[in-house]
């Protein structure tokens, strides 16, 4: 028994209600597998997301139904010539003022969520230095400046390291509800570092320090690893984001105080132990 194929108007209504399907299919996907961000920066990354998601979701409703709508009312019926004109100025302006309005609201809100975003860091932030080297991390935190908590009568060469291998991913200790500051830099090769819950990610490089700040607004533990091809081992070169509360925090400090300053053991900034 053949079948009546469908008329070509609900063939073409049926491929653009499959492809809308298709783009909420995509945007659920997305929003399930990216995660929302534990900090206070990575918040505002997230809502500039969906807000640039929605704007796009709404041109594509609004294109693919004013195709949808050409398509079907002004189909071919007979031979007969339909009327001619030429140019349409409302409609010229409009497919022209439309897209520049969106386009300059998406760049200004954009600007401003990126001024937020790498505005600088408060004086009573604690402040860590991260060295990349081949294959692995170095994570310095200085005495006199530990956040809420520093001692101000602490020497400003005395630091507290962590020191990881490519069979120990080191741990990167951090207070929760508190600024922490960031000061990357690398040793020999550029490497990149990316917490994925922070949704942030930022090169080290040698010759050069790159610093950005961020407020962690969760406790646990989340991955983060090098993002950026930097030899043989880089799949190797991870660290975990140990995010406590600060009485935990100032445990931890004064436990590897006594560790590595107690006993004269110092570390130095090339990720090698020394004397």
């Amino acid at each position: 028994m053949l079948s009546m194929p469908l008329p070509r108007h609900l063939r073409l209504l049926a491929v653009t209600l499959a492809s809308g399907l298709l783009a909420l299919v995509a945007i659920g996907t997305a929003s399930a597998i990216q995660p929302r961000g534990i900090t206070d920066e990575a918040h505002k990354m997230n809502d500039l997301f969906w807000i640039v998601l929605i704007v796009a979701l709404v041109v594509f409703v609004l294109v693919a139904a004013a195709l949808v709508y050409a398509l079907v009312r002004y189909r071919r019926k007979d031979d007969e010539l339909p009327e001619q004109f030429h140019g349409g100025g409302k409609i010229e302006v409009a497919m022209v003022g439309v897209p520049v309005l969106i386009v300059i609201a998406l760049f200004t809100i954009s600007m401003l969520t990126l001024i937020e975003i790498d505005d600088k860091a408060p004086d009573d932030a604690l402040t860590i230095e991260v060295t990349g080297f081949q294959f692995s991390w170095q994570f310095a935190y200085k005495m006199s400046d530990l956040g809420t908590n520093s001692d101000p009568n602490a020497d400003p060469d005395d630091a507290i390291s962590i020191i990881g291998t490519p069979q120990n991913d080191p741990i990167l200790y951090l207070p929760v509800d508190e600024p922490v500051e960031f000061l990357l830099k690398s040793n020999d090769v550029i490497h990149s570092f990316y917490v994925k819950d922070f949704l942030y990610k930022l090169d080290l490089i040698p010759g050069r320090v790159n610093s950005f700040t961020v407020t962690p607004r969760e406790t646990g533990d989340f991955s983060a690893q090098c993002a950026e091809l930097c030899g043989t081992n880089h799949a190797l070169m991870r660290f975990v984001v140990r995010v406590v509360e600060r009485d935990e925090f100032d445990a931890w400090v004064a436990q590897e105080a006594a560790r590595q300053l107690g006993e004269d053991t110092l570390v130095s900034s090339s990720g090698k132990q020394g004397d």
